[in-house]
């Protein structure tokens, strides 16, 4: 196998592929048949190259050599893939100008936003950064190079039931679980309306997010609406 470098990628796509990898070791804790454990790793070869496509040429062949036979052939397999990888920081907020107009937070409350966040991303792996402000869920993440965020409003009522997280993906209950709406004005100047179930710990939930999109594309609800008026 060819040299390769060390690959810096989002926190997501770092989750995705972790998750992946320990698929393999949980087949073989769950199987005694090779022939499934085999297949289980040619899955998770074929899920992994779908979402990198220069992965099959990197670690095809030692995929290939992992005959799935023992623990400790499973987890040097996963320490050499995950070892190759890193994940990249959010970056920090430098003026408060970059996201004074998307947050529209009052100077305190911005101020009290901004100094976490550049804690947060110092010290944690994260796809996005939330902190409550009173009655606001405060979003931010960036996109394509662009700070991306929103002061969502918190429900009063709390969800007794099992919800999935719009971010994650995982069902959470109780005070685990926030239910958050994204308000704009519509071209009529009527009120529209997004809501979603998110986790209130921002921290649980970036350990588990796989995809960023669907949370780029809450917190732009505001920001569209905006565009068609």
């Amino acid at each position: 196998m060819a040299e390769v470098e060390t690959r810096v990628i989002s926190n997501e796509d770092y989750n995705f592929l972790r998750k992946r990898m320990l698929r393999l070791e949980e087949s073989y804790k769950q199987s005694n048949d090779p022939t499934v454990r085999r297949a289980v790793r040619d899955k998770t070869l074929f899920d992994i190259c779908e979402r990198f496509p220069d992965f099959l040429y990197e670690y095809g062949d030692v995929f290939e050599c992992c005959a799935m036979s023992s623990l400790k052939e499973i987890t040097d397999l996963y320490d050499l893939v995950m070892g190759r990888f890193s994940i990249k920081q959010l970056p920090k907020i430098e003026s408060e100008k970059e996201v004074k107009r998307l947050l529209k937070l009052k100077d305190k409350a911005l101020k009290s936003f901004i100094k976490g966040y550049n804690e947060a991303v110092e010290t944690h792996n994260l796809t996005y950064y939330s902190q409550r402000i009173d009655d606001k869920l405060v979003f931010l993440t960036v996109q394509d190079g662009e700070f991306v965020g929103a002061a969502t409003d918190v429900s009063r009522s709390q969800r007794n039931g099992e919800c999935l997280c719009h971010v994650c993906r995982r069902f959470k209950r109780g005070p685990e679980i926030t239910f958050v709406t994204n308000t704009a004005k519509t071209t009529k100047g009527e009120y529209s309306s997004l809501g979603q179930t998110i986790c209130s710990d921002y921290e649980s939930c970036n350990r588990e997010v796989e995809d960023r999109e669907p949370l780029v594309k809450f917190l732009r609800y505001k920001l569209d609406k905006e565009r068609e008026r």
